[in-house]
């Protein structure tokens, strides 16, 4: 079974410890899409393109998403590990193919393996220090790819100190170039109170001087209150 993370809905947690843990921060983040049952429905957007609608669809243990294309995906998590599938008009699963995860999402910058952000189950993660970014206090932490698998060699979380969960994401090539950034801009809070999630991303795509080459947006509007039931189908 693959490891995957859906990253495009995601509860926040604060961080208490003076100086936490790297590993046990990068759980927190993957965990936490756990602990809530919402439903959240947004675009990406770029420029020269119709935006596509995106929805999510979160009942603990369960996550679905779907495109406006009709492509529906179905995310089973875990604590160490989830699974990634996709979904037919039957509500039957499927394996999702590696060979799609480089492929773009509706032509824009986004990838099916930027939508997992699988590097989020690498092990090892080491703290490399904190900065500011875009005025925010974050803890800086490194990921290195263990194996062969997905475009990225080395990925640089950066933590937000206030809401624990990821305020950018810069990943590397296996030569050490820097090939895509994820930068949240805004989040907005749950209903009740109980959290935090996304309401605007930039995801840049970076030339081989590291410059942007072109930019999408996922943007979300405000969260609403699931139902008892399961993920829909």
């Amino acid at each position: 079974m693959r490891a995957f993370f859906v990253f495009c809905l995601f509860a926040v947690l604060p961080l208490h410890a003076a100086q936490p843990d790297a590993a046990a921060m990068i759980r927190g983040i993957r965990l936490s899409a756990t602990l809530q049952q919402c439903d959240l429905s947004g675009v990406i957007r770029k420029d020269g393109q119709p935006p596509m609608p995106l929805q999510f669809f979160v009942r603990e243990q369960n996550m679905q998403f779907r495109l406006g294309s009709g492509e529906r995906f179905h995310v089973r998590l875990g604590d160490e590990k989830c699974e990634l599938l996709s979904l037919d008009d039957a509500g039957k699963t499927a394996v999702f193919p590696d060979s799609r995860l480089r492929k773009s999402v509706g032509g824009s910058d986004l990838t099916y393996e930027d939508l997992t952000l699988r590097f989020l189950y690498w092990p090892g993660a080491r703290l490399e220090g904190e900065e500011k970014i875009d005025g925010e206090d974050c803890y800086r932490i490194r990921l290195d790819n263990p194996g062969r698998e997905g475009a990225f060699g080395v990925v640089y979380v950066w933590v937000h100190k206030k809401y624990g969960a990821f305020w950018r994401i810069k990943a590397h090539d296996r030569k050490g170039m820097p090939i895509k950034q994820f930068q949240v801009s805004k989040v907005m809070q749950l209903p009740g109170g109980k959290g935090y999630t996304i309401q605007t991303m930039r995801i840049s795509r970076l030339d081989d001087q590291g410059r942007v080459e072109s930019i999408t947006y996922l943007e979300f509007d405000k969260p609403k209150i699931a139902g008892p039931k399961g993920p829909r189908r």
